[in-house]
């Protein structure tokens, strides 16, 4: 079972890798309402990127949604 801490540390992971090989990481985190938004671009961001182009998850940060985000980004990670 993954915790709030091991996640925040997959995020630093996927940020350090972020522009290698041309994925794009945008992660979104609002601690004032405890939710995350993770936007994954596998062929890169640019300005007109369709959405077909990004994998997004956004979820609640309660021991359901720490899973979910933990194992969406680690999937993804190279």
């Amino acid at each position: 079972m993954k915790n709030l801490q091991d996640l925040f540390q997959l995020v630093a992971t996927a940020t350090e890798q972020n522009g290698e090989e041309l994925r794009t990481w945008f992660i979104n985190y609002s601690g004032h309402v405890n939710k995350m938004q993770v936007n994954y671009y596998f062929t890169g961001w640019k300005k007109d990127s369709h959405s077909s182009q990004c994998d997004s998850l956004e979820q609640n940060l309660d021991e359901d949604g720490i899973q979910s985000l933990y194992w969406f980004i680690k999937t993804r990670l190279k």
